[in-house]
């Protein structure tokens, strides 16, 4: 199974308190180097507490006689550690060697690795081919490579691709909040954005989660409503203290975005460099550059971004970034050229779309 289907709707924090105290429950009651080991490396690789996943990894590892299983999932979570902390060759190395002995299980992280990495017809085909061996009683890991799929498309500003894919996600398993939200995504991105806030208002009232009051308020505010705007960032802001004061790993991404959109550069840089030193990979590189540029800082901007386009790692936010930074020291060249690039792997790429 797919370690994102069992964590992807934890993220509220009661949710998380819930399963750590259960784990801890767990782990008190048998001998040290016992229990459920490999779901507690699951549940905090999820929540992005990457040292402790490698701890309980590392227990793994020492199993008298450890089950084949356990192994294999032991190293793929090794493999998505090493992506997340921009390893790439030993993320690589490490998810190819999974995928070539379970390709069930490892395809379709390596996927996902490819589609870090600039390659997203590779990634495209590997959870394709993942997708077309899944059996169609197993809705939830369907749903999930639907939804990958959906969302390298979507990167790609491939809009009706990432539509078809969502709704194909939707049918898997209906109702799922992960997929509603990119459904959303993709309205938002095409302008429909009455269709965008229908969907956005019935997961803040069924769900109840930060990110999708960011994502409404950044709507309302697009569209003309700034006092129900201000409301929703009120109470995402205070949402996003809480999480962060005690899961803070899992919080620092979206709460981070909240702060780049909402908050103060401080707050915002403060915020990304702890990300950043928690999982100093691609993803955390552009996060951290966008910190520095809200700062007023594109000196350091273009330092970050330039680390990161000396790796594997490429995305259509990091030459955006990139040719901000550039812009903003009078590199007119250098920008245009990042420009270029950025709309290579996007064609339709917006740092600016109301709702992220």
């Amino acid at each position: 199974e797919l370690p994102i289907i069992i964590v992807s709707s934890l993220d509220q924090v009661e949710d998380l308190a819930r399963v750590q105290a259960v784990l801890d429950e767990a782990f008190a009651i048998v001998p040290k180097g016992a229990g459920p080991v490999v779901l507690a490396a699951r549940f905090n690789f999820s929540i992005h507490r990457l040292g402790v996943t490698e701890e309980y990894l590392d227990m793994i590892d020492r199993f008298a006689v450890p089950r084949a299983e356990d192994t294999l999932v032991a190293r793929m979570l090794r493999g998505e550690v090493a992506l997340q902390r921009g390893e790439y060759e030993v993320a690589l190395k490490d998810l190819t060697e999974v995928a070539e002995v379970a390709p069930a299980v490892g395809n379709p992280a390596l996927a996902l690795y490819h589609a870090k990495t600039g390659n997203p017809d590779k990634a495209a085909a590997l959870l394709e081919d993942a997708l077309a061996g899944t059996a169609t009683n197993d809705p939830r890991r369907r749903a999930w490579m639907e939804l990958q799929l959906g969302l390298i498309a979507l990167e790609r500003g491939q809009f009706q691709v990432a539509m078809d894919h969502l709704q194909d996600a939707d049918r898997e398993l209906a109702g799922w909040w992960l997929v509603q939200e990119h459904i959303a995504e993709v309205h938002n991105r095409r302008s429909a954005h009455d269709k965008a806030i229908a969907i956005y208002e019935e997961l803040v009232r069924t769900v109840d989660l930060p990110q999708h009051m960011d994502a409404l308020a950044g709507l309302y505010r697009h569209t003309g409503a700034p006092e129900k705007a201000a409301e929703l960032i009120a109470r995402a802001d205070a949402r996003w203290e809480q999480q962060l004061a005690r899961f803070p790993e899992s919080a620092m991404g979206h709460g981070l975005q909240h702060h780049l959109q909402f908050g103060t550069p401080q707050r915002a840089l403060e915020l990304a460099l702890a990300n950043h030193a928690a999982r100093s990979g691609g993803d955390a590189q552009v996060l951290l550059a966008r910190a520095h540029l809200k700062a007023g800082q594109p000196a350091e901007a273009l330092a970050v971004a330039e680390r990161a386009l000396a790796t594997p790692y490429r995305s259509a936010a990091l030459h955006d970034v990139a040719a901000k930074a550039h812009a903003a020291l009078g590199h007119t060249a250098a920008a245009e050229e990042q420009v270029a690039l950025c709309f290579a792997i996007n064609p339709a790429y917006s740092s600016d779309d109301h709702s992220h």
